[in-house]
C-alpha cells in the first residue's frame, strides 16, 4: 500500500470485538477441521489491519503469547496504543504500510495471522503484499484467519456502492459526517426515483434502506475506500494457494450444518463434489454468501477419527451464558431448526454443572443425561454451541493473564459509565472476550466496588441512569418514576447475583 492508496480515513473505524479472531478459537477451528496442529503454547500472533485494535488488545490481555498489530492509520494505532497502556498489556504495534512490513527483515515467524475485512478494502498491489507476509512469515503448521466480503451476495450491493462513492466525490468539502450522509442521500435520491435498477432488484434497494441504521464511521470505511474489491472465493483461495495454504474451515461454525444451511437438492450436490474450492463456491452460490470468515491453513497432517475424538475429549469447555439464555432454535439460510433438546440440554446441563466451572469433553460425555448418547453426538453438539456462541473452548489459565484481563475490563466498565462503550469482558479461561450488555456492565461495576446486595446494587444502577437520563424498561414499556425503576433494576440485580457471578467467577472475571 503506497502513500498514495490511503484507505478512507476522514473518521476513525467503529471499535469492535470479533472473537473469531482469537487463537483459541483458531486453534480450535483447526480441531474441527480434523487438523493435526496442536496449538503452540505462547503463539506468536499478528493482527493485519487491527482498526483500534480493541480484540488484539482482548486476546493478548487474556492469553499467553506475543501479540503484533500493523495499521496504516496513525489514529488507530495511537489509540490501541493507549488501550495496551491503560490495560498493561504488551503489543507490538506497527504504523504503516503492508508493503513496508512484508520488506522488514527482523519479523518473527507467526504462529497465527489474522485479517478482518481488510482484503475486500485494499489495493491489488496490497493483497500482493498480503500474500507476501502469508508465504514468508508463517510458521509451518500456521493457521491464517481471513474474513471478507464476496460474491455472489454483493453482485446487487456494488451498484450501491458505486451511487455513494459518486455522490461523495461530488459533495462540498466539510464534516466528514455530513458529507457521509450525503452520499448516501445521494444513493437514495437515484433510488427514489423509480427507476428500473432498483425496481428490478429488490435486494439491492432493501439493502440500500438498511444503510440508514448504520454508522457514517462505518458507511465510509465499508463504502468509500479508494480500493474496493469483492472477490469470488475462488479468487481469494488461488492467492492463497501462492502463500501455500489451503481452506480449511469456515470460522462461522454453523456454516457446517448443512441441513441448516442447504436445501436438500444442495446437499445431495454437496456430497458429490470432493474438491473443496469446488464445494465452497457452489456452497456460496446455494446460500448467496456476502460475508466470508475463511480459516486457512499450512499443509499439515490428518487426524484419524480416533485421534480426532481423543482430541476432543481432551479439550475443555466452559459456558459463556445461563442456562436460561440459550435458544434451542437456529435460524440459517434455510430458515428455521430446532435443535433436538434431548442431545443439547443434558450436555448445557452438564456444562452449567458444579458453578459453570470448565470441564473437559470426556467430562461431559461422562455426565448424566450425556453418557448414554453417541460420542459423535455430543462432539456434533459441541462444536454447535461453539457456533451458536454460547460455549467456548477453555484453556488454563496462563500466568498474568487474570491480572491482565483485571486491568482490561476495569476499563471496559469504567467506558460503561463515559462511553465509548465496549461490549465484551475479557476471560483468561476463553483466552478472550465474553460478551456482555452494558447493563450487565453496569452490575458487575457496583459488585466489584463493594455493593453486594440487591437493593444496594439497583441503587448503585439507578444513579447512573439518573444522571445519564436512562430509564429501565419492562415488558417493552419504559418505566418513568423512581420506585418503579428501582423495582425492575432490583429484580435484574437478583438474577446477577443468582446467575452472573457465578458464571462470571469460572470465567475468572471475578
Amino acid at each position: 500500500m503506497s502513500a498514495t492508496e490511503r484507505p478512507y480515513s476522514e473518521l476513525e473505524y467503529t471499535s469492535g470485538y470479533y472473537h473469531e479472531l482469537g487463537p483459541a478459537h483458531l486453534a480450535f477451528c483447526a480441531l474441527v477441521a480434523g487438523i493435526d496442529r496442536p496449538a503452540p503454547a505462547r503463539p506468536i500472533y499478528l493482527e493485519l489491519g487491527m482498526g483500534q485494535g480493541v480484540s488484539l488488545a482482548a486476546h493478548a490481555a487474556a492469553s499467553d503469547g506475543e501479540f503484533w498489530g500493523v495499521d496504516l492509520n496513525p489514529a488507530h494505532v495511537a489509540n490501541a496504543r493507549a488501550l495496551a497502556e491503560a490495560v498493561s498489556t504488551p503489543l507490538t504495534l506497527v504504523e504503516g504500510a503492508f508493503a513496508d512490513f512484508a520488506a522488514r527483515d527482523d519479523l518473527p515467524l507467526f504462529d497465527v495471522i489474522t485479517l478482518h475485512g481488510v482484503w475486500s478494502w485494499v489495493s491489488d498491489a496490497s493483497r500482493r503484499s498480503i500474500v507476501e507476509i502469508l508465504r514468508d512469515r508463517l510458521a509451518p503448521g500456521g493457521v491464517v484467519y481471513l474474513s471478507y466480503n464476496c460474491q455472489p451476495g454483493w453482485a446487487s450491493r456494488g451498484p450501491i456502492r458505486h451511487l455513494m462513492k459518486l455522490g461523495h466525490g461530488a459533495s462540498a468539502p466539510g464534516d466528514p459526517e455530513v458529507r457521509v450522509q450525503s452520499a448516501l442521500a445521494f444513493a437514495e435520491e437515484v433510488a427514489a426515483a423509480d427507476g428500473r435498477f432498483f425496481a428490478e432488484n429488490r435486494p439491492a434497494a432493501s439493502h440500500l434502506a438498511s444503510l440508514r441504521k448504520t454508522t457514517p464511521q462505518y458507511l465510509g470505511h465499508e463504502y468509500l475506500n479508494a480500493d474496493w474489491h469483492i472477490p469470488w472465493f475462488s479468487d481469494v483461495a488461488e492467492a492463497m494457494a501462492e502463500a501455500d495454504l489451503t481452506f480449511a474451515v469456515s470460522a462461522r461454525l454453523l456454516d457446517r450444518v448443512n441441513v441448516l444451511q442447504l436445501p436438500p437438492a444442495g446437499v445431495a450436490l454437496m456430497d458429490r463434489e470432493k474438491d473443496p474450492v469446488l464445494r465452497e463456491s457452489i456452497r456460496d452460490f446455494l446460500v448467496n454468501q456476502q460475508f466470508r470468515p475463511d480459516v486457512f491453513a499450512r499443509p499439515a497432517p490428518r487426524l484419524s477419527d480416533a485421534e480426532r475424538t481423543a482430541r476432543f475429549e481432551a479439550q475443555a469447555f466452559v459456558l459463556v451464558c445461563g442456562l436460561d439464555e440459550i435458544d434451542f432454535q437456529l435460524t440459517g439460510a434455510q430458515g428455521e431448526m430446532v435443535l433436538p433438546e434431548a442431545t443439547y440440554r443434558p450436555i448445557a446441563l452438564a456444562l452449567a454443572a458444579d458453578g459453570f466451572v470448565a470441564k473437559t469433553g470426556a467430562a461431559v460425555m461422562a455426565a448424566p443425561g450425556v453418557s448414554p448418547l453417541r460420542r459423535t453426538d455430543v462432539i456434533a453438539a459441541l462444536i454447535n454451541l461453539v457456533g451458536m456462541g454460547v460455549v467456548r473452548p477453555a484453556q488454563a489459565v496462563p500466568p498474568g493473564a487474570r491480572a491482565r484481563c483485571e486491568a482490561y475490563n476495569r476499563l471496559v466498565l469504567d467506558r460503561a459509565l463515559t462511553g465509548p462503550h465496549l461490549m465484551h469482558l475479557a476471560s483468561p479461561v476463553t483466552g478472550g472476550g465474553v460478551l456482555t450488555p452494558r447493563s450487565a456492565q453496569l452490575f458487575l461495576r457496583a459488585w466489584i466496588d463493594g455493593d453486594r446486595a440487591t437493593e444496594a446494587i439497583a441503587r448503585s444502577v439507578w444513579a447512573v441512569f439518573r444522571t445519564t437520563g436512562e430509564r429501565a424498561v419492562r415488558k417493552g414499556e419504559t418505566l418513568m418514576s423512581e420506585d418503579d425503576n428501582l423495582a425492575a433494576l432490583g429484580d435484574m440485580a437478583r438474577r446477577f447475583l443468582d446467575q452472573t457471578v457465578p458464571l462470571f467467577r469460572a470465567l475468572a472475571i471475578v
